[in-house]
């Protein structure tokens, strides 16, 4: 009698661990790149919907920028062609000559946004306009 309930609770146990192995198996360790919603810190540019926010600074005098954490992603392999892809087709050009590593430059309209990958993750940065810039550059026109 008692081996039959010992041949029982390892049967039991023995089935647990084959459907967490299943559930583990079939979870997925790199983004699906289908569902996007716009950054936190410039909500027309997209971020995968799988994305969460880790860090943000907004209203800094000189940048607003958002960390996201996304398992899956790469440094290695910089911004990956499907997402390349929707931010294309949410309107904005890559910048090509003023990326720099694994950062990469867009521009929609007057809007510039910094996109840099790290390994599990990634940073939207969006650069403050300068404008002295524009109002020195009027002073010295003759």
């Amino acid at each position: 009698m008692r081996q039959r309930g010992r041949a029982y609770s390892l049967c039991f146990m023995g089935v647990v661990w084959m459907v967490l192995l299943v559930i583990t198996g079939c979870a997925s360790s790199t983004p699906s790149w289908t569902n996007f919603e716009g950054s936190a810190v410039e909500k027309s540019f997209p971020v995968p919907k799988e994305a969460s926010i880790t860090e943000t600074a907004l209203n800094n005098s000189r940048m607003d920028y958002v960390h996201y954490s996304l398992t899956g992603i790469e440094q290695s392999s910089s911004v990956p062609e499907k997402y390349q892809q929707v931010i294309h087709e949410w309107g904005w050009t890559e910048q090509e000559d003023q990326n720099s590593g694994t950062t990469r430059v867009y521009q929609k309209d007057k809007l510039v946004v910094q996109l840099t990958i790290h390994d599990d993750s990634f940073t939207v940065l969006v650069p403050k306009q300068d404008k002295k810039t524009v109002i020195q550059g009027l002073e010295s026109s003759p």
